[in-house]
């Protein structure tokens, strides 16, 4: 039964989804079938005996350009293919990514909006010369030694040399590996030691939140380590100003890099369709990130799958994705570029000069398509911002939103108070491992508060017991439970980069309950009435106070809704000699004074209204700073191992590592309380 926040929000008008109703009509054509409705499209793209003509249609709806038309979407029946080690899916095919992203190609039509913080400027970039541009870097790459297979890193913002630049590797049959510049030297070289590129993109200076920061030092930090590697050809230095870079690190300038470019007319090397082209990272947060392989093929079939079936994007749609080069939606804005539309880069803070910037570039550019984050709107209603009465939005159709659970609350202020009621409000949940949604958005069912509309296409979707030591489905019974996928997929990673034995790769999602069934580590629900999924938590943060398991998130969506609090972190505590895990919610306060009894009482008689008297945390304390990672993840497993007790290790993607000091002292937590009650005594006095 739906619960009380499951109330409707949206409904699809008969403008919606138009591509996904076009798929279904050509399946039933194709295939002399009767599918009616989502529900049955998806059921068939994942039945064991339809499931290979699913990925094939796909394949040939999606106009992916290969060396031929694919015959078979994988070798065997999908009930017996374990989903470890990964499956090969098309094994006759050959392709290029560049080609693909190229296949629109219209010499004179705008492609790229370019804008960098405060948008003060929008730069507009053809088709030609874009190719033109990623022509000449492929070039400079080939006479620098880049082949087939070799690691091209880059350090670098959400610019179009990003884009030439992952462009030109990609034609090479080259694997690129990006990571944002606002990360430390230790961090960087935790990634880049892996992998050994050959070739090292970063730029001298970036601009964040109106400040200017020169990174000529770090630079040079993980230069000097890098630099040691014989593979290693160049580290190509971007800069907007005159510097001096040191050729005893293998630096060379991106004009010099350039100017080692000979005439050679862009081409496109045709590789089987899993062939590694990306390698992405983990968070890392207890340790080495690890380095997550993604194939060409696979990466291009489920992000043009997520856009054209989901998003339901368009022929010559404008969109914008506000995103990080480190972060796997920026891959989205590289598949964008295949529709044959515009794309918007956005460089620099969503909150300067305002709050409004990304949705007056939105109004002005006339984007149908906006991806942002949970974070984002959350904070627009928390700021009592309405967009909507101040621009025009009318041609924005979709807006996505990811990296973190989105809220019924937000998502009712959405269409309330901040945006257009036409506007679908499209959640997903899924990750850097998948490259895509487990679940997602929907454009042709209503949507309902606090949930995600459905399973992503082709993808077998359920939710297990956490109990058990089989895989026992609880979907239908509205239980929580691990997320998990039951059968392959294409774009599992190839592999993890230096895991010559696979054996990080089974331990991260196989572990549990072996090779056929992959556990994501999300703790999710699903509303039996509307078949719309909720994300609780991660799996691995589960709260489990006398048994009652439940998810931080629910914590934080009633946490957020009080203006004295910034931010919050709910961990559970179960110390060595502990007969129980109790519940520790830290609140970061936004006058940076203490926490006192009035607001602490508050806030428990909130959650036990809002949710039970069983989801009250035990303890809650002020704390100066919440830990998060360089990707905008909460750092909630490593403090819970600090406050319990337990070994720890700090990797360097958290992006604040020295707040992490100030939870030490929570391992004896009942001090700390009555420290806190001593303070409140004293207060009154």
């Amino acid at each position: 039964m739906a619960n009380e926040q499951s109330h409707q929000l949206w409904s699809p008008s008969p403008a919606n989804g138009g591509n996904l109703k076009d798929f279904i009509n050509l399946a039933n054509n194709r295939f002399g079938l009767n599918l009616k409705s989502y529900h049955d499209l998806h059921a068939w793209s994942i039945c064991t005996e339809t499931s290979n003509d699913f990925w094939i249609l796909l394949f040939e709806y999606l106009r992916i350009k290969s060396n031929r038309k694919p015959s078979i979407a994988f070798a065997a029946k999908m009930s017996t293919v374990p989903m470890f080690p990964p499956p090969h899916f098309f094994p006759e095919i050959k392709l290029n990514f560049t080609e693909n992203i190229f296949s629109n190609f219209i010499p004179s039509a705008v492609i790229l909006h370019v804008c960098s913080e405060g948008a003060n400027h929008v730069r507009d970039v053809t088709w030609d010369e874009l190719r033109t541009q990623v022509e000449k870097i492929a070039s400079a790459m080939i006479n620098s030694g880049v082949s087939v297979g070799d690691r091209v890193a880059a350090i670098i913002s959400n610019r179009q040399e990003a884009i030439a630049s992952c462009l030109a590797t990609l034609s090479l049959g080259a694997i690129w590996s990006a990571s944002s510049p606002e990360m430390g030297s230790s961090a960087i070289l935790s990634r880049l030691t892996q992998i050994r590129p050959k070739l090292i993109i970063c730029e001298s200076e970036t601009v964040y939140n109106n400040k200017r920061r020169d990174l000529t030092s770090t630079n040079l930090i993980w230069a000097r380590k890098l630099a040691q590697n014989e593979s290693l050809r160049s580290i190509i230095v971007l800069s907007q100003k005159k510097i001096k870079v040191g050729t005893e690190f293998k630096m060379i300038l991106w004009d010099r890099f350039l100017a080692l470019a000979t005439p050679r007319k862009l081409s496109f090397v045709q590789l089987p369709f899993n062939h590694p082209a990306f390698i992405v990272y983990s968070s890392g947060t207890s340790g080495s990130p690890k380095c997550i392989v993604h194939s060409a093929g696979g990466l291009l079939i489920q992000a043009k799958k997520d856009a054209i079936l989901h998003y339901d994007i368009k022929p010559r749609d404008t969109v914008m994705q506000y995103t990080t080069t480190g972060w796997i939606m920026w891959v989205m804005v590289l598949v964008s570029l295949t529709y044959g539309g515009k794309v918007v880069l956005y460089d620099g803070s969503p909150f300067i000069p305002d709050e409004l910037v990304l949705l007056r570039l939105v109004s002005n550019l006339k984007v149908n398509v906006f991806g942002t984050s949970a974070k984002f709107l959350t904070h627009l209603k928390t700021k009592m911002i309405c967009p909507k009465k101040t621009l025009d939005l009318s041609h924005l159709r979709t807006v996505t939103s990811t990296g973190s659970p989105l809220t019924a609350d937000v998502a009712t202020w959405f269409y309330k108070h901040g945006f257009p009621k036409h506007i679908h409000l499209h959640s997903t949940c899924g990750g850097t491992d998948l490259a895509c949604s487990l679940v997602t958005g929907v454009p042709t069912i209503p949507l309902f508060a606090g949930e995600i509309q459905g399973p992503s296409l082709g993808m077998a979707v359920d939710i297990l017991s956490m109990d058990e030591t089989e895989p026992v489905s609880v979907a239908f019974k509205g239980e929580a439970g691990e997320l998990a996928c039951l059968k392959p997929f294409p774009s599992q990673p190839v592999f993890f980069w230096g895991d010559k034995e696979n054996v990080q790769y089974k331990s991260s999602y196989f572990e549990k309950f072996g090779a056929h069934t992959w556990i994501q580590g999300d703790f999710v629900s699903m509303n039996p009435t509307t078949k719309g999924f909720t994300v609780h938590g991660r799996s691995d943060g589960v709260l489990n106070p006398s048994g009652v398991r439940f998810g931080s998130a629910e914590i934080y969506n009633v946490v957020q809704e009080f203006p004295e609090v910034q931010d919050s972190l709910c961990v559970g505590q179960r110390r060595k000699d502990d007969d129980d895990e109790h519940v520790v919610l830290f609140v970061q306060l936004r006058s940076k004074e203490n926490l006192s009894r009035t607001l602490h009482n508050k806030l428990k008689e909130s959650i036990a209204k809002r949710l039970s008297k069983r989801h009250v945390p035990k303890f809650i304390f002020a704390t100066p700073e919440i830990p998060y990672t360089i990707n905008g993840k909460k750092v909630e497993i490593l403090v819970k191992k600090i406050i319990s007790g337990q070994p720890f290790k700090v990797s360097p993607t958290v992006q604040n590592p020295d707040c992490l000091m100030f939870y030490q002292s929570f391992l004896h937590v009942e001090q700390k309380y009555e420290e806190l009650r001593k303070q409140w005594k004293y207060a009154r006095l």
